[in-house]
C-alpha cells in the first residue's frame, strides 16, 4: 500500500503527514492492499477550480474524490485546507482531526461509499467513526 500525502506549498508546515497517513491506511487496510492513494491539501481556490472543471459547481468544497478504476491506483482526494480550518473551528476541534476526517471521507468515496441517501450516509458515518475511534457530529 502507497499512501502519498501532497500539501501546497502554503500549507507545507502546517499538515501532520504521517497523521494522515497513518488515518488513511487505516481507512484502506479493511478493503484494499496493494494500491496506492494520493491525498492532497490545497487552497479554497485551487479546490473550487476544480469543483468547477468536474461538477460544474463555481463554489470551494472541503474534500473532493476521484476514483481511478483503476486496480493499483485507487484514485485522488483533494482537500481545501482552508475548509478544514474553518470547519474545525467550528466542530471546537483541532484541524488536524478535521483533516482526518475529510481523508477518511474522501477514501471511503473511492472505496465505492456514497453518502447521498440518508441511509448510505449513516453506513459513511459509522465507518469513519469506526476508523477515527470517535463520534463525528454532522
Amino acid at each position: 500500500m502507497t499512501i502519498d500525502i501532497r500539501v501546497h506549498q502554503k500549507f507545507s508546515k502546517r499538515v501532520l503527514r504521517h497523521r494522515l497517513t497513518d488515518v488513511v491506511a487505516k481507512a484502506m487496510r479493511q478493503h484494499v492492499t496493494d494500491v496506492s492513494v494520493t491525498i492532497y491539501i490545497t487552497t479554497d481556490s485551487e479546490i473550487r477550480t476544480l469543483n468547477k472543471k468536474f461538477h460544474a459547481n463555481d463554489a470551494p468544497t472541503d474534500v473532493l474524490a476521484f476514483p481511478t478504476g483503476n486496480a493499483d491506483y485507487l484514485g485522488d482526494v483533494v482537500i481545501s485546507y482552508d475548509r478544514a480550518r474553518e470547519q474545525a473551528r467550528d466542530a471546537h476541534w483541532r484541524i488536524a482531526d478535521e483533516l482526518d476526517l475529510l481523508a477518511v471521507h474522501g477514501v471511503l468515496h473511492l472505496l465505492g461509499y456514497a453518502d447521498l441517501t440518508p441511509r448510505k450516509r449513516a453506513k459513511m458515518w459509522k465507518r469513519q467513526e469506526e476508523i477515527l475511534g470517535k463520534k463525528i457530529d454532522e
